[in-house]
């Protein structure tokens, strides 16, 4: 009985510990401190508006096909009271928006065709057997944009899902100190296999705060000789000077022990000589007395 209270006692403890790390990596993401490689942004000011991005046309005569994008980088997009039937699903941060665009009498006319999450959360599923998915915002460093001063950063945002097949939404952001106005919405780049581009110029995309590279801590090796150095620097400091007060000595005499400091090499080499011989087999022990 004590085993399996103790068997419990441990498998309580372990989910407890996984759930709060779970329940840390969920919360970690924070749009007003994303760090990417010793960089820190804040994106906080466009949290507050659900930005519409114009995404690629296709015609079809006499008709045009246009998927647009509803986002958010911060957080799930708003979805105002009575307007659900016209947004994706509740816990959307990325909703792809296809629309049929047609002309009468002169002016274009847009019909809602369907929507579809990129970027997400969303429960498990029972009945389809769909697991839960979860939006997961990753930040990482991009690569180098030739006229643009600051690295750019990327922001990707998962959980979203089209027929059972995976989708995602990057956001790779430029800092552009003269971008200030915060209703201005990124631009579509591409949508390829699953995953939507987009690009965002603005201030807010330049870091607050930049870490200043450390130099690297010494080594266990490079410590225990730099602490051995300073012992042998005392050690001889000291033993000459309590050799010149104590004995007068001078030259060579001040250094403490000489006579074992001559000698050490001959023993080392004994030693070492002892060593081979006992594992080669060519050490020799006497028997009885030894004649005087």
């Amino acid at each position: 009985m004590t085993r399996s209270y103790f068997q419990k006692s441990c498998l309580l403890v372990t989910i407890t510990a996984l759930a709060a790390i779970a329940t840390t990596v969920a919360g970690a993401y924070d749009c007003s401190e994303i760090r990417v490689e010793g960089n820190t942004y804040n994106i906080d000011a466009l949290k507050s508006i659900t930005y519409t991005v114009t995404g690629k046309s296709k015609v079809v005569k006499p008709s045009t096909i246009r998927e647009d994008y509803h986002l958010n980088p911060c957080q799930p997009i708003d979805i105002p009271e009575g307007k659900e039937s016209e947004n994706c699903e509740k816990g959307t941060w990325v909703c792809k928006d296809t629309k049929l665009i047609t002309e009468q009498d002169k002016e274009s006319k847009e019909t809602q065709l369907f929507l579809q999450q990129i970027a997400g959360s969303a429960p498990a599923d029972e009945s389809t057997k769909t697991p839960a998915r979860d939006v997961d915002p990753l930040a990482v460093k991009a690569d180098k944009l030739e006229d643009v001063k600051d690295l750019p950063w990327t922001l990707t945002l998962h959980g979203g899902a089209i027929d059972s097949r995976n989708q995602s939404a990057v956001i790779t952001f430029i800092c552009d100190k003269s971008a200030t106005d915060v209703k201005v919405a990124p631009t579509f780049t591409s949508y390829v296999d699953g995953v939507a581009s987009f690009t965002w110029k603005t201030e807010h995309a330049c870091p607050i705060h930049t870490e200043l590279p450390t130099a690297p801590g010494m080594s266990g090796f490079s410590v225990f000789m730099t602490v051995l150095f300073v012992f042998a620097v005392i050690y001889v400091v000291l033993g000459a000077v309590y050799n010149h007060q104590v004995y007068g000595a001078k030259g060579l005499d001040l250094l403490p022990n000489l006579d074992f400091w001559r000698d050490f090499p001959g023993l080392v080499v004994d030693v070492v000589r002892h060593v081979w011989d006992s594992v080669t087999g060519r050490a020799t022990s006497s028997r009885g007395y030894v004649s005087v």
